[in-house]
């Protein structure tokens, strides 16, 4: 019981962050795409160097206070995958939870400046990742870890939390009345059964696999 309840609060506090990032990247990426796409580049690179301080510093005296704190702070968001980081190793779950979220909206803007074409499915594109990542993977993680009782074949995601996952997608689809919406859900499908199965980082399996599904969506 209490690896239980240290586990639901380190999903809580990782997927708090993921909340964070849809309520901060969602706006911007609606109002200036390219300011977005900029800041993209910018957290992403601040936070390599970050990382780059805390690993080299990590266990030597003249850097111990930095890579220390740094460590005792990211101690409270790690999971079994990522335990070799409270001990010097990377952490990139973080890194690539800004990569994911990025890719999809750098990938509509080089789709459409390189054909001009701007179709129901391209729009959606840019929130791709922060839709999978912010929303469905977050709401799946919780849901699973709360009430989850049924798991898939050889996985520990379970049924419950992959249909709050793909509800949790699907349903603001539905009611913005956004054009190929059961299009786009067949996508948002696929996304949910990728996340129930892959044992990869989802951070950056979600949203490519949503940005290949969208823009063969957009091409047919």
């Amino acid at each position: 019981h209490k690896l239980d309840r240290k586990k639901r609060r380190v999903v809580a506090a990782r997927k708090f962050f993921h909340l964070i990032a849809l309520l901060l990247f969602a706006p911007i990426t609606w109002l200036d795409p390219d300011m977005m796409s900029l800041s993209y580049a910018i957290a992403i690179a601040l936070l390599i160097v970050i990382e780059i301080i805390r690993c080299y510093n990590f266990g030597l005296e003249k850097g111990s206070n930095i890579s220390s704190s740094l460590n005792a702070f990211y101690a409270t968001f790690l999971d079994e995958k990522e335990s070799i980081a409270a001990e010097g190793g990377l952490a990139i779950t973080h890194i690539t939870l800004i990569l994911g979220s990025a890719i999809p909206l750098w990938m509509y803007q080089m789709i459409v400046n390189h054909s001009g074409e701007n179709k129901v499915p391209l729009v959606f594109l840019p929130y791709v990742g922060v839709l999978a990542l912010g929303v469905g993977d977050s709401v799946g993680a919780i849901a699973g870890i709360t009430f989850g009782r049924h798991s898939w074949p050889g996985s520990s995601r379970t049924i419950e939390g992959s249909c709050c996952m793909f509800l949790s997608m699907f349903i603001p689809l539905y009611f913005i009345s956004l054009e190929d919406v059961f299009v786009l859900g067949k996508t948002l499908a696929i996304v949910t059964l990728v996340e129930a199965s892959t044992s990869q980082i989802d951070n950056l399996c979600l949203p490519l696999i949503g940005t290949t599904l969208v823009a063969l969506a957009a091409s047919s």
